[in-house]
């Protein structure tokens, strides 16, 4: 992501989107009777009839709510057409969706000053989009999980099986077990990130490294490799992985990382009896001065009472930190109604 323009007199921010990330990122800060601005396509029926034909247009949308296309990688911004150019291609108030892919730019208008919280939150994404991608290895002798930590969260990738048999002869065994290491070592090689991790339970990340040391495959691969302990490879396990002291050199500038430690010191204060979790007891909390942080889930932003809120938080100068509430700290956090005060 770039930011192009950020105009505090005009409540505007003009970003251009690099790739997928960006587009969550967008989604974020992107509230209902925001003012969009972007490229988009429109089918124009010419008075003389026939079918019509595609218009590129530049339009400009009151939005009512947004979408994410997981499928096409696309950010769908749904709203009424309040401006735009050339007119003569577009139907003022009728709806229209624009669809923000790779390589866009657009405007985000806000009715009312950006609060500083969102603007962290673009110029973070813009931070975040510079930093390698880790990837994720978890493997036990019966499968594979494969996985990137990136700047918004967790990526899952295709999971493969072994097909090992305990039935199979000794020399089958070894053969189907060196396809099934040479597939992941493959796989690794592939990942487009400077880093991987692998962990699972057993010696079958050991033999993974042997197996890579002793046909000398280091070098062909070009990653940096962490082998750790896991007790299993499925989902449970990656995110273990995360909390693990272990691999915290290589997670401590990973925003996940910040969000489990966020996640666990609030936890903690509620283990002793003192906390503020929703609505109610975090403004309490806010105006008695006794919170110094926020955390609050990214698909909440756009409530009214949250916004109020963390308008208070911001001249108190109170610390906010939006969590990705796809992830496990942000459901975690859901439990407690999606926003909480840390003494």
């Amino acid at each position: 992501m770039k930011i192009l323009k950020l105009d505090r007199s005009e409540n505007l921010v003009k970003i251009k989107i690099d790739n997928f990330n960006d587009m969550l990122n967008a989604q974020r800060v992107i509230f209902p009777n925001d003012i969009i601005r972007s490229r988009s396509l429109r089918k124009f029926k010419p008075e003389s009839g026939g079918e019509g034909e595609l218009k590129e247009v530049l339009i400009e949308l009151e939005v009512e709510k947004t979408e994410i296309d997981k499928d096409s990688e696309r950010l769908r911004v749904l709203g009424k057409i309040i401006d735009g150019s050339p007119l003569k291609y577009i139907q003022l108030h009728s709806y229209h969706t624009i669809n923000i892919e790779k390589g866009n730019v657009l405007e985000i208008k806000k009715m009312m000053q950006w609060p500083n919280y969102l603007i962290k939150a673009l110029e973070d994404a813009v931070r975040d989009s510079k930093k390698p991608n880790l990837g994720i290895v978890l493997a036990d002798d019966e499968k594979a999980l494969f996985a990137y930590l990136l700047g918004y969260g967790i990526e899952f990738i295709n999971d493969i099986y072994s097909s090992l048999s305990k039935r199979m002869s000794q020399k089958d065994f070894q053969e189907q077990k060196t396809k099934y290491f040479s597939k992941i070592t493959e796989i690794i090689k592939n990942m487009n990130v400077s880093a991987v991790i692998i962990g699972g339970p057993g010696f079958t990340k050991d033999d993974i490294k042997k197996f890579i040391e002793d046909n000398g495959l280091m070098q062909r691969i070009g990653k940096q490799l962490t082998f750790v302990n896991v007790s299993n490879v499925e989902r449970s396990g990656l995110y273990e992985l995360i909390k693990s002291n272990e691999v915290e050199g290589i997670l401590k500038n990973q925003r996940l990382r910040q969000e489990f430690n966020l996640m666990e010191e609030f936890l903690r204060q509620v283990s002793i009896g003192k906390s503020f979790f929703g609505k109610e007891n975090v403004r309490t909390g806010i105006e008695n001065y006794e919170v110094s942080k926020i955390i609050v889930a990214d698909d909440i932003l756009n409530d009214i009472a949250i916004q109020g809120i963390l308008a208070t938080a911001e001249k108190n100068n109170i610390k906010i930190i939006i969590f990705n509430s796809s992830d496990e700290a942000g459901k975690q956090l859901h439990n407690f109604e999606g926003i909480a005060g840390i003494s």
